[in-house]
Order: C-alpha cells, then sequence, then structure tokens
C-alpha cells in the first residue's frame, strides 16, 4: 500500500521532501533516481502535463509520480 506520493516535474525546481537536494527541471531522471536510491520511493507513474505559460498558452512538461 503507498502512503505516500511525491511528484517531480521538469516545471518546476524545488527540495527534495527528505533532503536538500534540488529535484525537478533540467534534472528528471536524476531526480526520480535520487527518490528511488535515497528514499525507497518506486514509479507510480511518468508521462506529460500541459499548464499555462506565462502568456496563457499551452506549455508541456513531463512529469513523474513516485510512492512509497
Amino acid at each position: 500500500m503507498t502512503k505516500h506520493v511525491t511528484h517531480i516535474s521538469t516545471n518546476v525546481h524545488r527540495s527534495c521532501e527528505h533532503c536538500s537536494t534540488s529535484i525537478g527541471g533540467d534534472r528528471l531522471a536524476e531526480s526520480i533516481n535520487h527518490y528511488i536510491k535515497e528514499h525507497g520511493y518506486s514509479i507510480i507513474h511518468v508521462g506529460t502535463e500541459t499548464v499555462p505559460s506565462d502568456k496563457g498558452e499551452p506549455w508541456h512538461t513531463t512529469v513523474a509520480v513516485l510512492g512509497k
């Protein structure tokens, strides 16, 4: 059973929920590997997400949802 889920996006830079490692942005694969190796997460989903750009136009990002 999954008790905690985290969301990583190529559109958002942030710190890891468990340590100070930089997560997201152009480091998607590295961020996924960090959560798996360092914190015991598993991949739930990898796909795309469309969000509005600064000009209100569609902006496509890649996201990963991981859980443990």
